[in-house]
Formats: C-alpha cells, structure tokens, sequence
C-alpha cells in the first residue's frame, strides 16, 4: 500500500511539473463541474465516471516531456493559441492543413523583410488549439454515435463508455487552458516587446497564477457549480471554441495588473479570486456545452463513404489542391 501511494505521489508531482493551465487542481475542478452539470437526457454513465474524468483531464500535458519528441512537437501547440500571432488571418480557415499553410505563407511573407520576427511565425509561436479542441470533440461524438448503435443492436457497451469519458476528460484540457487568458497571448510567459506599463517579465507569473494561487484560494467544485447555466446546443462548435478563446484574451491585462498588486500571493484577494472563478466556470460551461452538443448531434447518422462528393475529392466546390481537401463546413 506504501509503495502505492509513493509512486502516486510522483506521478502527481511528474504532471504537476508538466502542466500547462490552471495545474491539477483547475483542470480537475473544471471538468468535474462540467460532467456534473450535463442535462439528464445525456445518459448517466459520463457522471458516473466523473472522478476518472477529473483524473484524466491532465492527460495531454504527459504528452509534452522532451523524451518524446514527436508527440512534444505536436502537442506543445495544442495548448496553445496567440490572437496576436494570428491576426493576420482575415478569417481563421475552417480545416487545420489549410491554417498551416496560411502561417507558412506569412512567415515566407515576414521572412523577406525582417527575418528576426520570421523566427517566431510558426505553429509555436500561433499555437493550433481550436483545430486540437474541435478534432477530440468530434472523436467524442463518434463515440457516443458507436454508443447508440451498441445500445440499439442489444450489444456491450461498457468499453465505449469508457472511451467516451477518456475523450471527455482530453477535451476538458483543451477548453480549460482556452480560458486561461495567458494561453491566449504572445506574452504567455511574461510581458514581451514593448512594454509601456512595465509589466513583469517574468514567466514566473504563469504558474504563480494558474497553479500556485489557484490552490492557495483552495478551489473547489461549489465555487464555480453555481455559475454555470442551463446546457445549451451550440450552433457551430469551431465557431464556439474561438469566442471562448477571444473571451479569455479580454482578461489578459487583468492578469498582469493583479500581478503589479502582488494580488496572486494573497488568498483573499477578492479580484484576484473572481478572476479564478470567472475563467474557470467559463470552461466549465463551455466544456459542458461541446459535450452535450457532441451528444445530441451524435444521433444523426455518420455522412456515407461513398454516393456524396467527399471533403477529399476534387470535385468538391471547396477542394484546395494545396491542402487535399475542402475545408470543414459551416453548419
């Protein structure tokens, strides 16, 4: 039993090191709230696992250790999306081929005339989190449809279960570090170029706020369950994820001017502590929104393989040879 808890302990401390957004105890509060406030026509199972969820909802950050180099360099940009590295986009494409090669043709762009600031027009420097977030909710979502077919044909069920609460706790990650408003900037890890009202520098401010106040204000489910309203179908989940993020951004000054009052050592900042609770019960409501909707529209039929000009056939009015593909469309 020792020897069970000691190696818990350091599994804990490995993710706790790893974490990108709002620490074990954010994520865990965030998807838990989410799960518990699911509608009831949603079945049962999901909130029966609650706890598994909340466990796995730091999963994609031990995916991010350099002893993994591939998957590190795909999912560093999960977690990741700067509204001001993407600014350039007159519209955010609606297919994840097509945003890379947007950002390749603006470094080329940048590239010929200041080949310094060229160094940081990359997915690192844009992040890629909508196209992560949208991709595990429709993983989601095919696994409920699987869920429905099972449950109709009289067959077992419980393994599709549990992939669905996996896919639930790792699109918890993703919607829970859209909200924190420092995954949403080039100043992520401190204030960087120009500077005029003397923000810190820091990178330190990260993990200060998201982790270390966080769990000096001792966050619990109760005190952001009260703050997420009724379940609400969401139109256009890609469209959705980028309001969420857009909405976190508006709060990114507010982090660094609670940081100049020193607010985020003092657990009774009454600021500092809405500022938690507002961010963390948005993810928490729009997490419970991409599940339902995942739910509900999972009971329309998958699209055939064959009879319909598929996303992947030139004949498609939106095909992009560049790509191979036309891009998702809207609702």
């Amino acid at each position: 039993m020792r020897i069970t808890l000691v190696a818990t302990a350091v599994v804990v401390l490995a993710c706790q090191a790893l974490t990108g957004a709002w620490g074990v105890t954010g994520h865990r509060v965030i998807a838990r709230v989410a799960v518990a406030s699911l509608p009831d026509e949603v079945p049962p199972f999901l909130r029966q696992q609650i706890d598994w969820i909340g466990v796995r909802s730091i999963t994609p950050d031990s995916y991010r250790a350099a002893s993994e180099p591939f998957i590190k360099l795909a999912e560093d940009p999960s977690h990741e999306w700067h509204l001001e590295a993407v600014r350039f986009l007159t519209s955010v494409p609606r297919s994840r081929t097509e945003f890379v090669q947007a950002v390749y043709d603006e470094y080329r762009r940048v590239q010929a005339t200041d080949p310094t600031r060229a160094r940081t027009v990359n997915l690192t420097g844009t992040g890629v989190l909508p196209y992560t977030t949208a991709e595990v909710y429709e993983r989601l979502k095919v696994t409920f449809r699987l869920w429905r077919e099972q449950r109709a044909a009289n067959e077992d069920t419980r393994f599709t279960e549990l992939d669905a609460a996996f896919y639930t706790g790792w699109l918890s990650h993703y919607v829970a570090d859209a909200a924190m408003p420092l995954h949403t900037s080039i100043h992520h890890d401190g204030w960087v170029g120009d500077n005029p009202r003397n923000f810190t520098r820091d990178g330190a401010l990260h993990w200060g706020f998201e982790n270390n106040f966080v769990n000096l204000i001792d966050l619990r489910d109760a005190d952001i369950a009260s703050r997420v309203p009724a379940a609400t179908r969401l139109a256009d989940p890609f469209s959705a994820i980028l309001q969420h993020l857009e909405r976190a951004h508006t709060r990114l000054q507010t982090v660094y001017d609670l940081e100049q009052q020193q607010a985020f050592g003092n657990r009774n900042h009454a600021a500092a502590r809405e500022l938690v609770y507002t961010c963390t019960s948005q993810a928490a409501t729009t997490l419970r929104d991409l599940i339902y909707t995942a739910w509900v529209t999972s009971a329309q039929p998958a699209a055939p393989r064959t009879g319909i000009v598929l996303p992947t056939d030139p004949a498609h009015p939106q095909f992009n040879p560049a790509a191979g593909s036309a891009p998702a469309p809207m609702p």
